[in-house]
């Protein structure tokens, strides 16, 4: 019996070492735009390995800015934006890497708004429902119709979409045309 229990405890370290992707899907409705932040972890292995490769054949002063670029792609690329089915285009993006905690595996977090002049179903649909989680809030801009949407500031996790019934911007005559989309990025 203790040798069956010794060889499972000198398992575990080696399945432990072992993690999925991680992805949060953040979205913040306001007056005239989305607010979406997005957390990424890339699975340990050979994803984390595949993008720190790419990362290294960069020129030394300009891996900060790749690992930042691609990184944001990464945790961009399985999500697709869209109001009353026309896919939206980020107005801006800005993105922070940094390592999780063990200080081994590489983390972005992005920070994306969408122009939302009007309402509609606002729909945030993942291509990769297992490593996405998705929460929402209004922040007091009363245009999400409750009556219809899921509980806020709780996580989903495993759907492969989620929706949101908006209303217009009340007491707003007309939100501002968006200019063509920035991209900022920072440490």
């Amino acid at each position: 019996m203790a040798i069956a229990v010794a060889i499972c405890l000198a398992g575990q370290p080696a399945w432990g070492h072992t993690f999925p992707a991680v992805r949060t899907v953040v979205i913040q409705v306001e007056g005239c735009e989305a607010a979406v932040l997005i957390g990424y972890r890339p699975a340990s292995g050979e994803a984390t390995d595949t993008l720190l490769a790419r990362i290294a054949t960069e020129p030394k002063s300009h891996m900060l800015a790749a690992a930042r670029t691609l990184m944001a792609k990464e945790a961009m690329a399985p999500l697709t934006f869209t109001l009353d089915g026309k896919t939206l285009v980020a107005t801006s993006v800005r993105a922070k890497i940094g390592v999780d905690p063990s200080g081994l595996r590489p983390m972005v977090v992005v920070l994306a708004t969408y122009a939302i002049p009007a309402g509609g179903q606002l729909q945030v649909t993942s291509r990769d429902p297992k490593t996405t989680r998705f929460s929402w809030t209004d922040r007091s801009s009363h245009r999400v119709d409750l009556d219809h949407a899921p509980g806020q500031a709780k996580w989903f996790t495993g759907v492969a979409s989620f929706l949101l019934s908006l209303t217009g911007p009340p007491g707003v005559p007309a939100c501002a045309a968006t200019a063509a989309p920035t991209s900022r990025s920072s440490d």
